[in-house]
C-alpha cells in the first residue's frame, strides 16, 4: 500500500483538535525557520515570490502550498522542484505511521507533517507555508517561525471563519503565536491581531494586488534574513496565476475564483473581447462578477460545483454555452472568438488542472485533500 493510498484512507477533513495533534505528531521533528502566509486571495503568488526571493538570495528553500494543479508532489517542493515519488512515498509513510493511534487526524494534517519532516530532514533555510484555510486551526498554525503574512481579506468560508472582515481576520492572524510578528497586506486590523503578536500595517500606499503580494513578500523576506535594503521582485512566474498555455489562440487560466481576484484578472485584458470558460464551486458567489464577456461558456467539471445553468445566469454575454466537458469547451471558445480576442478559463484549481492537462494531453489528478 502507497503513502498516498493511506493519506486517501484518512477522512478528508480532520476532528476537533487540530492543534493538539499536530504539537504532538511534531515531537520527533527539529523544525526548520517558516514564513506562514494567510490570507483570501494571493496567498499562492506571494509564497512562490517569498521562496523565489530567498532562493536569490543563495538560500534553501522549501514550498508548501495547497491545492495543487496536475499532481500532490507540487505541494512540496525545494528549489523549485517538486519532491520525487520515491520520497513523497516515504514521507507519507512515515507521516501515516506518526498518526497511528492518534484519532481524528484528517489527510491535510498528515500531510503537512509529512512537509515538515522532509523540510526539517533536508536541512532548508526557509521553509515557506501556505495556509489551507483560516489559521487558528490549520495544520500548518504548528510550522515554527517568527513571521507570518497576511495577504488579503474577503467574507469567504464565513459559516466557518465569520461573518464579518474583522472576524475572519482574527481566525487568519491566529496562526500566529505569542512573540511572533504579522506582516500584513490589510490595514486597520490591530484589534483582530492575537495578544502577544506584534502588528506590521503593510497596506500603504494602496497598491494592486499583484505588487501588493509582491511588497509584502519583500518585506518578508527582508526581515526574515535581516536584509538591509528590500530584495528584487520581479520576475517570478506562479503556475496558474495568469499562466499562458497556447499563443494562437491565446488561451490563459487563472485559479481566482472570488469576485475580487477575478477582477484583479481581467484587469489585463483591458478593451480585449474575452471569452470565458468558467465552473465554480457551490460556496462561490457567481452572480456578483458582473463584467461584461464576449462569450461565456460554462461546465460543471465536479459535484460539488453550482450546473451550468446557475453559472450562466450571473453573466453579461451576449453568447452563453453549456459544455459537457473541457475539450467541448474549447471547442465552443476557438469557434466564435472574435480577431483579437482571449480565451480565459477561471473556475479555480479543479478546472485549471484539467484545462492544463488536456492542453497537455497529460494525466489530472482528481485527488482532493
Amino acid at each position: 500500500m502507497t503513502g498516498l493510498d493511506r493519506l486517501m484512507d484518512l477522512p478528508r477533513f480532520g476532528t476537533m483538535g487540530v492543534n493538539e495533534r499536530m504539537e504532538k505528531l511534531c515531537q520527533p521533528i527539529v523544525q526548520v525557520a517558516a514564513i506562514k502566509i494567510v490570507g483570501s486571495n494571493g496567498k499562492g503568488t506571494t509564497a512562490h515570490m517569498i521562496a523565489d526571493m530567498a532562493q536569490r538570495l543563495g538560500k534553501t528553500v522549501g514550498l508548501y502550498t495547497s491545492p495543487h494543479l496536475l499532481r500532490v508532489n507540487e505541494r512540496l517542493q525545494i528549489q523549485g522542484r517538486e519532491i520525487s515519488d520515491a520520497d513523497l512515498d516515504d514521507y507519507l509513510n512515515w507521516a501515516c505511521d506518526q498518526a497511528v493511534g492518534l484519532a481524528g487526524c484528517g489527510r491535510f494534517e498528515v500531510l503537512t507533517l509529512a512537509a515538515l519532516k522532509y523540510f526539517a530532514d533536508q536541512q532548508v533555510d526557509l521553509a515557506v507555508m501556505e495556509v489551507g484555510l483560516g489559521g487558528r486551526y490549520d495544520p500548518v498554525r504548528a510550522a515554527r517561525g517568527t513571521y507570518s503574512v497576511l495577504t488579503s481579506i474577503d467574507l469567504e468560508h464565513t459559516a466557518i471563519l465569520g461573518h464579518t472582515i474583522k472576524e475572519i481576520a482574527a481566525e487568519k492572524s491566529a496562526v500566529c503565536r505569542t512573540g511572533d510578528i504579522l506582516l500584513s497586506a490589510v490595514g486597520g486590523l490591530e484589534d483582530s491581531v492575537p495578544d502577544g503578536v506584534a502588528y506590521v500595517d503593510l497596506s500603504q500606499p494602496p497598491l494592486a494586488p499583484l505588487q501588493s503580494n509582491a511588497r509584502l513578500a519583500a518585506h518578508a523576506v527582508k526581515a526574515q534574513f535581516n536584509l538591509v535594503s528590500l530584495p528584487e521582485t520581479s520576475g517570478v512566474r506562479v503556475p496558474g496565476r495568469l499562466h499562458k498555455l497556447s499563443y494562437t489562440p491565446p488561451i490563459y487560466v487563472d485559479v481566482a475564483h472570488s469576485p475580487k481576484a477575478v477582477e484583479t484578472v481581467l484587469a489585463h485584458f483591458k478593451d480585449r473581447p474575452v471569452s470565458l470558460i468558467c465552473a465554480a464551486r457551490t460556496d462561490k458567489d457567481v452572480e456578483s462578477l458582473a463584467a461584461q464577456f464576449h462569450h461565456v461558456i460554462a461546465l460543471q467539471v465536479e459535484e460539488d460545483m453550482h450546473p451550468a445553468e446557475k453559472i450562466l445566469s450571473g453573466f453579461n454575454a451576449p453568447r452563453k454555452d453549456q459544455a459537457d466537458d473541457v475539450a467541448q469547451a474549447l471547442c465552443l471558445a476557438r469557434a466564435h472568438l472574435p480577431e483579437g480576442g482571449v480565451i480565459l478559463c477561471l473556475g479555480g484549481f479543479g478546472l485549471v488542472g484539467r484545462v492544463m492537462a488536456h492542453l497537455r494531453g497529460t494525466h489530472y489528478d482528481v485527488i482532493r485533500l
